[in-house]
Protein backbone atom coordinates (compact mmCIF):
# COMPACT_ATOMS: atom_id res chain seq x y z
CA UNK A 1 0.00 0.00 0.00
CA UNK A 2 1.65 3.23 -1.27
CA UNK A 3 2.05 6.37 0.94
CA UNK A 4 0.05 8.53 -1.28
CA UNK A 5 -3.10 6.59 -0.66
CA UNK A 6 -2.51 6.89 3.20
CA UNK A 7 -2.33 9.93 3.17
CA UNK A 8 -5.03 10.44 1.07
CA UNK A 9 -7.31 8.68 3.60
CA UNK A 10 -6.01 10.52 6.60
CA UNK A 11 -7.18 13.84 4.88
CA UNK A 12 -10.41 12.78 4.42
CA UNK A 13 -12.10 9.85 7.07
CA UNK A 14 -13.08 9.21 10.07
CA UNK A 15 -12.99 5.83 11.03
CA UNK A 16 -15.80 4.47 13.84
CA UNK A 17 -15.82 1.25 15.39
CA UNK A 18 -18.50 -0.70 16.82
CA UNK A 19 -17.77 -3.74 18.68
CA UNK A 20 -19.02 -7.01 20.35
CA UNK A 21 -17.48 -7.22 24.24
CA UNK A 22 -14.39 -8.95 24.56
CA UNK A 23 -14.01 -8.81 20.84
CA UNK A 24 -10.57 -6.30 21.21
CA UNK A 25 -12.30 -3.65 19.17
CA UNK A 26 -10.99 -1.09 21.52
CA UNK A 27 -7.39 -2.41 20.97
CA UNK A 28 -7.49 -2.53 17.92
CA UNK A 29 -8.97 1.00 17.18
CA UNK A 30 -6.41 2.50 18.93
CA UNK A 31 -3.97 0.68 16.88
CA UNK A 32 -5.18 1.65 14.00
CA UNK A 33 -5.19 5.58 15.30
CA UNK A 34 -1.45 5.30 16.14
CA UNK A 35 -0.62 3.76 12.43
CA UNK A 36 -2.45 6.16 10.71
CA UNK A 37 -0.89 8.88 13.10
CA UNK A 38 -4.66 10.24 13.80
CA UNK A 39 -6.32 11.08 17.20
CA UNK A 40 -8.12 8.09 19.24
CA UNK A 41 -11.51 8.99 20.65
CA UNK A 42 -13.65 6.69 22.92
CA UNK A 43 -16.13 6.43 26.27
CA UNK A 44 -13.89 8.12 28.64
CA UNK A 45 -12.74 10.90 25.93
CA UNK A 46 -16.62 11.48 25.51
CA UNK A 47 -17.49 11.10 29.06
CA UNK A 48 -14.70 14.00 29.69
CA UNK A 49 -16.62 16.17 27.71
CA UNK A 50 -19.92 15.44 28.74
CA UNK A 51 -18.61 16.04 32.03
CA UNK A 52 -16.79 19.18 30.87
CA UNK A 53 -20.39 20.66 29.68
CA UNK A 54 -21.73 20.28 33.34
CA UNK A 55 -23.26 16.83 32.95
CA UNK A 56 -22.52 13.82 35.39
CA UNK A 57 -22.22 11.04 32.90
CA UNK A 58 -22.32 8.55 35.64
CA UNK A 59 -25.58 9.88 36.81
CA UNK A 60 -27.13 10.32 33.72
CA UNK A 61 -26.08 6.91 32.26
CA UNK A 62 -27.94 5.03 35.46
CA UNK A 63 -31.02 7.34 34.62
CA UNK A 64 -30.25 6.22 30.75
CA UNK A 65 -30.04 2.37 31.57
CA UNK A 66 -32.90 2.66 34.01
CA UNK A 67 -35.15 4.54 31.33
CA UNK A 68 -34.20 1.50 28.48
CA UNK A 69 -35.02 -1.34 31.10
CA UNK A 70 -37.90 0.38 31.76
CA UNK A 71 -38.81 0.40 28.26
CA UNK A 72 -38.01 -2.94 27.36
CA UNK A 73 -40.46 -3.82 30.79
CA UNK A 74 -43.02 -1.79 28.96
CA UNK A 75 -43.09 -3.22 25.55
CA UNK A 76 -42.90 -6.82 27.41
CA UNK A 77 -46.19 -6.23 29.02
CA UNK A 78 -48.10 -3.61 26.64
CA UNK A 79 -48.00 -1.32 29.48
CA UNK A 80 -45.86 1.97 28.33
CA UNK A 81 -44.91 4.30 31.52
CA UNK A 82 -43.71 7.39 30.28
CA UNK A 83 -41.29 9.50 32.57
CA UNK A 84 -38.66 11.63 33.69
CA UNK A 85 -36.06 9.17 32.90
CA UNK A 86 -36.84 9.59 28.78
CA UNK A 87 -35.51 13.15 29.15
CA UNK A 88 -32.43 12.49 31.41
CA UNK A 89 -31.37 9.53 29.16
CA UNK A 90 -31.42 11.83 25.99
CA UNK A 91 -29.22 14.90 27.71
CA UNK A 92 -26.46 12.47 28.11
CA UNK A 93 -26.70 11.51 24.10
CA UNK A 94 -27.42 14.85 22.82
CA UNK A 95 -24.07 15.91 25.18
CA UNK A 96 -21.71 12.96 23.42
CA UNK A 97 -23.35 13.52 20.28
CA UNK A 98 -22.17 17.14 20.10
CA UNK A 99 -19.12 16.02 21.86
CA UNK A 100 -18.32 13.18 19.00
CA UNK A 101 -19.70 15.74 16.11
CA UNK A 102 -16.89 18.19 17.37
CA UNK A 103 -13.77 15.91 17.09
CA UNK A 104 -14.77 14.39 14.07
CA UNK A 105 -15.07 18.16 12.48
CA UNK A 106 -11.64 19.03 13.75
CA UNK A 107 -10.22 16.18 11.17
CA UNK A 108 -9.43 12.60 10.65
CA UNK A 109 -9.39 10.69 13.76
CA UNK A 110 -10.48 6.88 14.87
CA UNK A 111 -13.60 6.90 17.09
CA UNK A 112 -15.23 3.57 19.32
CA UNK A 113 -18.17 2.65 20.30
CA UNK A 114 -21.08 5.69 21.51
CA UNK A 115 -23.28 5.53 18.24
CA UNK A 116 -20.41 7.15 16.45
CA UNK A 117 -21.46 5.40 12.88
CA UNK A 118 -24.78 6.84 13.30
CA UNK A 119 -24.14 10.09 14.53
CA UNK A 120 -21.68 11.07 12.19
CA UNK A 121 -23.72 9.88 8.80
CA UNK A 122 -24.63 12.76 7.76
CA UNK A 123 -21.77 15.04 9.21
CA UNK A 124 -18.54 13.89 7.37
CA UNK A 125 -17.01 10.83 5.21
CA UNK A 126 -17.59 8.16 7.41
CA UNK A 127 -15.77 4.58 7.06
CA UNK A 128 -17.69 2.24 9.80
CA UNK A 129 -16.44 -1.40 10.94
CA UNK A 130 -18.14 -3.59 13.12
CA UNK A 131 -15.80 -6.37 15.35
CA UNK A 132 -17.04 -9.50 16.26
CA UNK A 133 -15.77 -12.47 17.41
CA UNK A 134 -17.82 -16.16 18.26
CA UNK A 135 -18.71 -16.15 21.94
CA UNK A 136 -16.69 -18.76 23.11
CA UNK A 137 -13.34 -17.00 21.95
CA UNK A 138 -14.57 -13.65 23.42
CA UNK A 139 -15.53 -15.28 26.85
CA UNK A 140 -11.70 -16.74 26.89
CA UNK A 141 -10.14 -13.35 26.21
CA UNK A 142 -12.05 -12.11 28.42
CA UNK A 143 -10.83 -14.44 31.14
CA UNK A 144 -7.49 -13.66 29.89
CA UNK A 145 -7.80 -9.72 29.46
CA UNK A 146 -9.54 -8.55 32.04
CA UNK A 147 -9.50 -11.24 34.75
CA UNK A 148 -12.88 -12.32 35.24
CA UNK A 149 -13.31 -15.19 36.78
CA UNK A 150 -14.37 -18.50 34.46
CA UNK A 151 -18.09 -18.94 36.02
CA UNK A 152 -19.17 -15.27 35.14
CA UNK A 153 -16.85 -14.00 32.27
CA UNK A 154 -19.67 -15.84 30.28
CA UNK A 155 -22.14 -13.82 31.65
CA UNK A 156 -20.34 -10.20 31.88
CA UNK A 157 -19.76 -10.69 28.19
CA UNK A 158 -23.55 -11.41 27.28
CA UNK A 159 -24.61 -8.55 29.62
CA UNK A 160 -22.53 -5.96 28.06
CA UNK A 161 -23.88 -6.89 24.32
CA UNK A 162 -27.40 -7.11 25.22
CA UNK A 163 -26.80 -3.66 27.18
CA UNK A 164 -24.78 -2.48 23.51
CA UNK A 165 -27.51 -3.70 21.80
CA UNK A 166 -30.48 -1.87 23.72
CA UNK A 167 -28.50 1.58 24.33
CA UNK A 168 -27.44 1.71 20.14
CA UNK A 169 -31.04 0.03 18.99
CA UNK A 170 -33.27 2.79 21.35
CA UNK A 171 -31.05 5.47 19.62
CA UNK A 172 -30.79 5.00 16.22
CA UNK A 173 -33.71 2.32 14.90
CA UNK A 174 -31.10 -0.22 13.97
CA UNK A 175 -29.86 -3.30 14.48
CA UNK A 176 -26.78 -3.14 16.53
CA UNK A 177 -24.21 -5.44 14.11
CA UNK A 178 -26.21 -5.66 11.28
CA UNK A 179 -23.80 -5.95 8.42
CA UNK A 180 -25.65 -3.47 6.17
CA UNK A 181 -25.11 -0.68 8.67
CA UNK A 182 -21.22 -0.65 8.40
CA UNK A 183 -18.68 -0.91 5.64
CA UNK A 184 -16.76 -3.48 6.92
CA UNK A 185 -17.19 -6.12 9.48
CA UNK A 186 -14.51 -8.58 10.43
CA UNK A 187 -14.42 -11.99 12.95
CA UNK A 188 -11.40 -10.49 15.77
CA UNK A 189 -11.00 -14.52 16.77
CA UNK A 190 -9.45 -15.43 13.33
CA UNK A 191 -6.88 -12.92 13.17
CA UNK A 192 -4.32 -10.89 14.85
CA UNK A 193 -5.15 -7.27 16.06
CA UNK A 194 -2.33 -6.17 13.73
CA UNK A 195 -4.05 -7.70 11.04
CA UNK A 196 -7.52 -6.45 11.54
CA UNK A 197 -6.00 -3.09 11.43
CA UNK A 198 -4.29 -4.16 8.07
CA UNK A 199 -7.51 -4.99 7.04
CA UNK A 200 -9.08 -1.92 7.65
CA UNK A 201 -6.09 0.17 5.88
CA UNK A 202 -6.46 -1.64 2.95
CA UNK A 203 -10.47 -1.47 3.15
CA UNK A 204 -9.51 2.38 3.13
CA UNK A 205 -7.29 2.01 0.19
CA UNK A 206 -10.14 0.67 -1.93
CA UNK A 207 -12.39 2.96 -0.63
CA UNK A 208 -11.16 6.41 -1.34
Amino acid sequence: MGDDSMQENKKNRVIVLSREYGSGGSQIGRLLAEQLGVPYYDKTFVNKAVEDSGLSTKFLEEEEQKFINSLLFSLATGEYRYGGDKFMSNQVFIAQSNAIKEVAQQGPCVIVGRCADYILKDECDVFSVFIHADLSWRVERAVREYGLKARIAEQKVKEKDRSRARHYEYYTDRSWGEHSNYHMSINSGHFTPEQCVELIRRALAFTE
